[in-house]
């Protein structure tokens, strides 16, 4: 039977196999946020990034796997070995990014964790890094899997097992009460109030485009004004590692071959979030991308990503502004049902007035043979 002395050493196990599980499912339903990881962490030259999306997250699996369930010694101590390396290799990554000032998301954990990289990732990767020499040290003492040791455990044993499930279930609930706490505030944004009619229904109240400045991609200054007094335009507000906002990206060409008759535009924060989606391939081919410095033009609309507003040829908001993916979606959906139902009326006018011309003409034709 294990004595108590070696449970720390399961614990390290566990937590190193179970935070390898989590990343590897996490990454294998996007692989494409792997893809962006890599791309703001500025490891493209050493790492093939489609060759890692594809093979990091299975990797990341066999190894909790053999941590969690492996009956036998050996393959324990190889994989502990090959999970100490790689979170050296993450730690080592990490402190690399937060020293060249690289801190968008890192995607450790898939494109849900898209949070920037910070002093505290790399306190969790040290922690991590700790628990693998631990896991390792555990593996050639005679360790086993993780599920195989703590059925040879005693009494004294369970104990600790018992005490370090109840620190994780508090500091979990922990983290999810703050969550539900209010937010940190943003800047301020002032919208108009809404309008309603003698039904209650709220009205669209078609506003000024307001005079806000832009960029486009070589520097050159322009205005939200400006951009729309020749034809109207939808800009799409975006992050370069936003899940919701890649995800839009990808299908934004599409959009714009549906709706010729409004130019789309994704809009960043800055060059390099334009530059990061560029790398990660996720700008939009055929479009013309334009830059928001400081986000001074989006305060106009509301706060979030995506978020997209309608600007008129006729210098008013035509649509918007919406945020959230489903949101842009469904506006692009309402544009483009609103231009049908105007072609629909078209071509029933026009072949009313073939109708009354070939009317007029028979009875023209009527008449000269009276």
């Amino acid at each position: 039977m294990l004595t108590v002395s070696t449970v720390p050493l399961v614990l390290c196990t566990a937590l190193v196999a179970l935070t390898l599980l989590i990343s590897g499912i996490a990454k294998a339903k996007d692989p494409q946020s792997t893809v962006t990881g890599i791309q703001n962490l500025g490891l493209e030259k050493i790492a093939p990034t489609r060759a890692v999306s594809l093979i990091l997250p299975w990797f990341e699996i066999a190894l909790a796997a053999v941590l969690l369930l492996s009956p036998v010694r050996l393959p324990v101590v190889i994989a502990s070995g090959l999970a100490l390396i790689l979170m050296l290799f993450y730690t080592v990554v990490i402190a690399r990014a937060l020293a060249t000032g690289r801190t968008a998301g890192c995607n450790c954990f898939g494109s849900e964790s898209n949070a920037p990289v910070s002093r505290y990732t790399l306190v969790r990767n040290v922690a991590l890094l700790l628990a693998a020499a631990g896991a390792h040290a555990s593996a050639l003492r005679g360790g086993t899997g993780v599920v195989s040791t703590l059925l040879g455990l005693g009494n004294s044993g369970w104990t600790w097992v018992f005490g370090a499930a109840l620190i994780a279930v508090t500091l979990e609930a922990v983290r999810r009460g703050d969550a539900l706490a209010q937010p940190e505030p943003q800047a301020e944004v002032i919208l108009p109030e809404p309008v309603y009619d003698e039904n209650g229904e709220e009205l669209y109240v078609r506003m000024p485009i307001p005079h806000a400045a832009l960029y486009l991609e070589n520097g050159r200054h322009t205005n939200l004004r400006a951009l729309a007094k020749n034809q109207a335009r939808m800009l799409v507000f975006v992050s370069a590692t936003c899940a919701g906002c890649v995800k839009f990206l990808k299908t934004m060409s599409s959009w714009q071959e549906r709706l010729p008759q409004v130019a789309l535009h994704p809009v960043y924060s800055s060059l390099d979030s334009l530059q990061t989606s560029r790398n990660a391939g996720t700008l939009p081919e055929g479009l013309t991308p334009l830059i928001d410095r400081d986000a001074g033009a989006r305060a106009n609309f509301g706060n979030g990503v995506p978020l997209a507003v309608v600007l008129g040829a006729d210098g008013l908001i035509a649509g918007g502004p919406v945020a959230g993916k489903e949101q842009v979606e469904a506006l692009l959906a309402d544009i483009e049902a609103q231009f049908a139902e105007a072609a629909r009326l078209a071509e029933e006018e026009r072949a009313e007035q073939m109708r009354q011309a070939i009317a007029e003409g028979t009875s023209n034709t009527d008449g000269d043979h009276l």
